[in-house]
């Protein structure tokens, strides 16, 4: 049950109206410095401070009936912006830290500063900010937060190493006890087809490659004789150095991911893979927070998937190194063999919910503005880095017209959300479980909610950042329904 909307005391309008007045205060004495120089009278210096705090006090004021929130038994729920409406919803399940603020100026009215936060929150911010609250509301908050608060129960830690230690002797002696029931061996023609298929490595030695080769005969117009053979030789070099570089790039990811494999008592996930260095990762279940399910455009037309694990904080050895359930496996195979490695998640998907009238004008006015501009711009000085703008921002309008199409969600179960998008030019599945995301914010602006538009998120925490599944330009009904399940 959501209670009724209620506004911050009538005080936050001063305190809003002095935030406004310290973060303009530089523009404010560059105005008057301006009127200075230009000799101006007293009343002139006079009425514009007096019009720069009248603004100040409108946007404050603004601000101040544009932030509501509600508090009921489970929840937290904010609403505030001006020109972009953002609503927050925080479970008192998900908060971690309750921080209170009790500044001289707010004690006599029995106020403080409140900021809630969540594993969610960036660095220096919180997920949630009340300038100013009654202290009986914050005692309310505190007291229903402790009340949801459940006893967490110790898990494991992930760990990564050369050579297998105690935890590994204990999987290998519960597999010799008991067979594993399930086990996931990679075989060398997949890990090359991996390999080759890896969008970073095959695009840029696709693009420099082609560029080389085009403008060669351009060059050679303007050249001598000895300056063209020059310039066969430094593109012949560079060439080869691109091609070696693709091939070092094949052998590294075969020498990491050779003999892999994967194997699960049901309480935990064993991988080992690796050539020269061989390396185990010991993942109790419990720490997974969701699968992301990736599929860039070479792997499409093989109808190929990479399954990248998205684990708790501490649950990785090194932070910058991507730790896959399957670095490759056939869309026939996926659903199959994630239910047999995790059974209690859900994954059969029946009908994907989709924006039934995406508005693609949304997805693509920005980088067909910015492209056009920086196309129009870059003609007029080289037509060849015309080119590569066009390209690099028509890529862009396409990926972002294919997220209006593709992107949607669908609930497997109760506890388990599957959340479809674009990322860049690969399209990504999460899987991400109920009780581990860690808060759902709805964005929406005043035209996009008049066509009743806005922009989903779901925050989980993975290692030391923040992964985030959105659905963007997508119907408020939709969020609606995504936020009661959020909520039950």
């Amino acid at each position: 049950m959501i209670y009724e909307k209620q506004r911050l005391p009538l005080l936050c309008i001063g305190l809003y109206w002095f935030k406004n007045c310290k973060n303009f205060l530089v523009l404010a004495f560059l105005l008057v410095f301006k009127l200075f120089n230009d000799a101006p009278s007293l009343p002139m210096i006079l009425g514009g401070i007096l019009l720069f705090l009248l603004i100040c006090l409108i946007f404050a004021v603004l601000s101040y009936a544009r932030f509501t929130f509600q508090i009921d038994q489970t929840s937290v729920l904010v609403n505030k912006g001006l020109f972009i409406q953002k609503q927050t919803i925080l479970p008192f399940e998900r908060i971690q830290t309750i921080q209170e603020n009790h500044y001289f100026y707010l004690r006599p009215f029995k106020l403080a500063e409140v900021k809630l936060e969540s594993a969610a929150s960036s660095s220096g911010e919180a997920e949630i900010l009340f300038p100013a609250l009654p202290l009986a509301l914050i005692a309310s908050i505190e007291a229903s937060k402790k009340a949801a608060a459940t006893p967490q129960q110790p898990t494991a830690q992930t760990t990564s190493r050369e050579e297998p230690t105690d935890d590994y002797a204990a999987f290998s002696a519960e597999k010799s006890a008991k067979p594993s029931l399930e086990t996931f061996t990679l075989k060398f023609k997949e890990i090359f087809l991996f390999s080759l298929t890896d969008f970073s490595v095959f695009t840029l030695v696709l693009v420099i490659g082609y560029n080389v080769i085009d403008n060669i005969p351009n060059l050679f117009a303007y050249a001598s004789e000895l300056q063209q053979l020059g310039l066969l030789l430094g593109a012949a070099l560079l060439l080869g150095l691109l091609i070696l570089f693709f091939f070092l790039a094949i052998a590294r990811n075969l020498f990491r991911y050779y003999g892999f494999t994967v194997k699960t008592n049901q309480q935990q996930l064993l991988i080992t893979q690796g050539l020269f260095s061989k390396r185990h990762q010991t993942i109790p279940l419990a720490r997974i927070q969701g699968l992301s399910v990736e599929q860039n455009l070479y792997r499409r037309i093989f109808h190929l998937s990479s399954v990248k694990l998205l684990l708790a904080a501490g649950s990785s050895s090194e932070s910058d190194d991507t730790v896959y359930l399957f670095p490759i496996l056939k869309e026939a195979q996926l659903t199959e063999t994630l239910a047999r490695f995790l059974p209690e998640w859900s994954f059969q998907q029946t009908a994907l919910v989709k924006n039934p009238q995406p508005n693609f004008w949304y997805f693509c006015r920005w980088p067909l503005l910015i492209g056009l501009l920086a196309v129009g711009i870059s003609a007029f000085f080289f037509w060849w880095l015309a080119l590569i703008f066009f390209v690099f921002f028509g890529s862009f309008v396409l990926s972002s017209i294919w997220r209006g199409k593709i992107q949607g969600y669908q609930f497997l179960d109760n506890h388990v959300l599957l959340c479809q998008t674009i990322r860049g030019l690969t399209k990504v599945t999460a899987y991400l479980k109920k009780n581990k995301i860690q808060d759902f914010t709805v964005t929406t602006t005043y035209w996009q909610h008049k066509k009743g538009l806005g922009k989903s998120q779901l925050t989980i925490k993975t290692e030391d950042t923040l992964t985030e599944s959105k659905l963007f330009y997508f119907p408020l009904t939709e969020a609606e329904k995504l936020r009661r399940w959020f909520l039950s």
